[in-house]
């Protein structure tokens, strides 16, 4: 009598321990983690670190840091540095004692092409997932770029963790597309919000609050500047607003159950608030955990220009570090110093200038202190030495500070020079128009 192997049985043949699955992993090979609250946990981190002697030229590429680890001890990296390497698309404060001691390698790469990226990059895929269901797996709390590297891995080792919560979208995979399966129960880090806006904060987003129209579809970030507009869009009774973004914003929950946020009026996924992963509090979790109305896909379709072409009013907020007279744009580097990462926003500018009513807003304070106590400018002639283009400016529209709005689309390099330095500080701006004078005169 044939018998045939159920979903189940198919689960639970895949099973091993932490140091078991840890095994598979060979000298030589590129390990890809999922990103922020898809990552493993220390459980099956510490057991592959664990191997150091037995490894050589192992490659950690990790994407957001989210839960402190071994891992980013720099002194203990340095003690298996012929064992692993590690490499981050972003550094924040969990691995910037690595990026201190040298032992980071910045992995630069746009969020709409991280997935494809780390897809070919990474023959090992490391990720947290919810319990299997009728034979599917929910990758939970974030799917970002975890479906490509997944589907682009020799050896796919998933930490299943009963608390993760579920959340629909394209966001199931098949048991068969993971080799084997660690069980892993551990509580989903909560974040709160950082505090009060600034003063400069709250005069940042009241420009961009007033240039936000009833049914425009948004995309901003976490921090609290996206909370203060998320506060101005209530305050100003704003309606019928829809959310296409990267990450699920903080705030956001509170906006649908008052109906400022209904998603009513959008081309493409109507009723439904589209993100890729989402890092918040007990609240935001709950709200997203089986919710038809929230659905998460990765960044390969949320990010993509095309698909952001087809929604009409789209708006992005994004955050900056600098911006020069031509209107390129860093939110990477300071004195040499990575503080940020490429991620989203190029994906979003590019789409924002595509869609029918789109419009982007690059906002940064006017300055920037120094260590020293020195405020400079953060509006500059030419970017600073070490700085990244994020967004090239063929692509800026709005840059915003305190001061005000300078809208660079259809503008000569003059003009924008001009609409910039309008936005500046005021202690600042007679420097700058010496400046411009001079190198306009020099490019003439």
């Amino acid at each position: 009598m044939r018998t045939y192997m159920t979903w189940n049985d198919e689960y639970r043949n895949k099973i091993l321990t932490a140091e078991e699955a840890v095994k598979k992993v060979k000298s030589g090979d590129v390990v890809g983690f999922g990103l922020s609250l898809d990552s493993p946990t220390s459980h099956l981190v510490d057991a592959l670190l664990g191997r150091a002697e037995e490894l050589r030229g192992v490659r950690i590429v990790d994407a957001v840091p989210i839960r402190p680890m071994k891992l980013y001890d720099a002194e203990f990296m340095k003690s298996v540095k012929d064992s692993f390497t590690y490499s981050a698309l972003l550094f924040n404060p969990l691995n910037r004692g690595l990026a201190k001691a040298g032992l980071v390698d910045y992995q630069s790469v746009n969020s709409s092409d991280a997935g494809p990226r780390l897809g070919k990059l990474c023959n090992v895929a490391m990720v947290s997932v919810c319990p299997p269901e009728a034979g599917m797996v929910n990758l939970g709390l974030s799917n970002f770029l975890s479906p490509e590297m997944i589907q682009g891995a020799e050896v796919v080792i998933a930490e299943v963790n009963d608390q993760m919560p579920v959340v629909y979208g394209e966001n199931w995979m098949q048991i068969s597309d993971f080799d084997f399966f660690v069980e892993h129960s551990s509580p989903i880090p909560e974040f709160k919000r950082k505090g009060e806006p600034t003063e400069i904060e709250s005069r940042i987003a009241e420009h961009v609050a007033s240039y936000i129209r009833d049914g425009d579809c948004i995309q901003m970030g976490i921090g609290t500047l996206p909370e203060a507009i998320v506060r101005l869009l209530r305050d100003k009774g704003k309606k019928d607003l829809g959310v296409h973004t990267e990450m699920f914003p903080m705030g956001l929950p509170h906006l649908v159950k008052e109906g400022i946020v209904t998603n009513r009026l959008k081309k493409i996924h109507q009723g439904k608030t589209v993100a890729s992963f989402c890092v918040g509090d007990h609240d935001m979790y709950e709200f997203v955990t089986r919710n038809p109305d929230c659905v998460f896909y990765p960044t390969s379709y949320i990010n993509a220009p095309y698909v952001l072409r087809e929604i009409d009013n789209l708006v992005a907020i994004n955050m900056d570090l600098e911006v020069d007279f031509m209107g390129h744009l860093n939110a990477e580097r300071v004195d040499y110093r990575l503080v940020g990462a490429s991620g989203g926003q190029l994906d979003f500018v590019i789409g924002t200038a595509w869609s029918k009513g789109g419009r982007a807003f690059n906002v940064l304070p006017s300055t920037r202190k120094l260590k020293n106590g020195q405020m400079i400018s953060t509006i500059v002639p030419r970017l600073s030495p070490g700085a990244h283009v994020t967004v090239p400016h063929m692509y800026v529209q709005y840059v915003v500070t305190e001061y005000g709005v300078a809208d660079l689309f259809y503008k000569s390099m003059r003009e924008r020079a001009e609409a910039l330095i309008a936005i500046a500080h005021p202690d600042f701006r007679a420097e700058l128009r010496r400046d411009a004078t001079w190198i306009l005169a020099k490019e003439a």
